[in-house]
């Protein structure tokens, strides 16, 4: 008997189960649900898969920006560069940059949607995106995206406020750096996404993607993905201190 119980404190349903069903994982719930044709309780179970894995996405988040205003705090805005760096450049981006090489740009934007998907963006943060092309570029628009502009915002689902004031109180840049796009006032956690493309210059030439930052936290952030190296105005590479390669050179 399927139990989604609306949980006041929280603001959001949880299953409430016998203790031997609680570790079922959701997923095998909705498909239980579906063979013996319980087809309401398939539909709630599917919506309940975004409330379930926001809770954590959301804390994750959170605590990254605040351990990001700490890290700055204490030893500097230039440590937490040092930090961004080492962190993105080890593995992680690493990753990204070798595979997405193999990748045409329509097969590395469907691959970024489907994070974006589960990044829980969108006014519902249910993982809504509007994804466009014209001539040059696909755009991914993230209104707002489900770390950055969500905490930027405040949450609406949760009834939380921005993370830029009380209770948080989270930190902005106060200078100007490359890996925050030349900007002051960019908050510590967007700014991964100045190194985002800052390491793949350094690696291969070109970003693989760029960030429509806007300091306005009520406007959408955009990721635009062009559909060759050439077309990449030269404005995304002066803005984190790079210079574009001449045609036909890096790797993109």
């Amino acid at each position: 008997m399927l139990r989604l119980v609306d949980l006041a404190r929280l603001g959001r349903p949880v299953r409430q189960e016998d203790v031997d069903e609680l570790g079922t994982t959701t997923q095998d719930k909705l498909i239980e649900a579906i063979d013996e044709g319980r087809l309401d309780d398939a539909k709630r179970l599917a919506r309940y898969t975004i409330d379930e894995g926001k809770s954590l996405h959301d804390l994750f988040c959170d605590w990254i920006w605040d351990i990001q205003t700490q890290v700055a705090k204490r030893w500097g805005e230039e440590a937490l560069g040092e930090v961004l760096r080492e962190s993105q450049a080890s593995w992680m981006l690493k990753r990204t940059w070798k595979g997405f090489l193999g990748l045409t740009v329509a097969e590395r934007v469907a691959v970024t949607a489907e994070i974006m998907r589960a990044h829980h963006g969108g006014p519902k943060q249910d993982g809504e995106v509007t994804i466009t092309e014209d001539d040059e570029k696909f755009s991914i628009r993230l209104d707002p995206c489900g770390s950055g502009g969500r905490m930027r915002r405040g949450d609406p689902v949760d009834g939380t406020p921005s993370r830029l004031g009380a209770p948080y109180s989270f930190g902005v840049t106060k200078a100007a750096h490359p890996w925050s796009w030349g900007r002051e006032g960019v908050p510590y956690y967007c700014t991964h996404c100045a190194m985002n493309e800052i390491l793949p210059m350094e690696w291969g030439g070109h970003p693989l993607w760029v960030t429509g930052f806007d300091p306005d936290a009520s406007k959408p952030c955009h990721w635009h993905f062009y559909k060759t190296a050439e077309a990449i105005p030269e404005s995304y590479y002066v803005r984190v201190g790079r210079e574009k390669p001449a045609p036909g050179e890096g790797r993109y």
